[in-house]
């Protein structure tokens, strides 16, 4: 994993004896991206850094700070980063390169990644889809989808990470035309005007509990994101 940013990294050895003060060997990931780099930011996560004197006002929340006893994470639970919410990104000591989210408001820790540097990969990809789509829909204002009915309902699939059903969303009409295949060759073109899609079908969504597919390929796979995740890109990008 190599994430630039402004701060220089650290010898070998300064990680290592990071790691016998944590008590435990970090993923290698991280191992490498500290050899050049220190703060890392990767979508919404914060990694925290090594503390360095020489920058101790942009390093003083330190890894091993945020590993104090008082915090009561999880038993064995390493972290290494926070999204502002409460919820803490790391690994256990059993298994330093599996990487797994600790969800604050219910105290349980769901496995994400088989390494840190595949959980980067997946968080990029995420940013690079939503952002594109929200680009394209600022443009033309309309947001495409599909239904099984001329004038009512919108397709959609289950999800594979929650027990609920995600609404797909595309940024062109083309992308939406391409997942009429199948199951879905008779569905019809909708046209969602953005104001609509923002002020009522979002908002609408996560309080039901569903989520966004955006721009989902044709064999109906892709991303999926929270309402609130995409609301707060578009405003963002708007």
């Amino acid at each position: 994993m190599r994430i630039e940013t402004n701060l220089p990294g650290f010898t070998l050895e300064t990680i290592e004896a990071v790691e016998q003060e944590l008590g435990s060997r970090l993923p290698n990931g991280l191992r490498e991206a500290w050899l050049y780099d220190n703060k890392f930011e990767v979508g919404e996560w914060f990694f925290y850094p090594i503390k360095d004197e020489r920058f101790f006002n942009k390093t003083w929340d330190d890894i091993i700070r945020a590993n104090r006893d008082e915090r009561q994470l999880p038993e064995d639970f390493i972290t290494v980063a926070a999204n502002g919410s409460g919820d803490e990104l790391g690994f256990l000591t059993s298994d330093v390169e599996t990487i797994y989210i600790w969800l604050y408001e219910t105290d349980e820790l769901e496995r994400v990644a088989d390494s840190i540097d595949a959980f980067v990969e997946v968080v990029r990809l995420e940013l690079d889809v939503i952002e594109t789509f929200c680009e394209r829909v600022l443009e033309s204002e309309t947001v495409f989808g599909l239904s099984a009915e001329a004038n009512d309902g919108w397709a959609y699939a289950p999800s594979v990470i929650e027990a609920t059903d995600v609404l797909l969303f595309f940024s062109t009409r083309e992308r939406a035309l391409a997942c009429k295949a199948e199951e879905w060759e008779d569905y019809h073109l909708i046209e969602l005007p953005l104001d609509l899609f923002v002020a009522g079908w979002l908002p609408n969504m996560a309080d039901d509990g569903l989520l966004c597919g955006l721009d989902w390929s044709s064999d109906l796979k892709g991303m999926e994101y929270e309402p609130e995740t995409v609301l707060e890109t578009i405003e963002e990008a708007d």
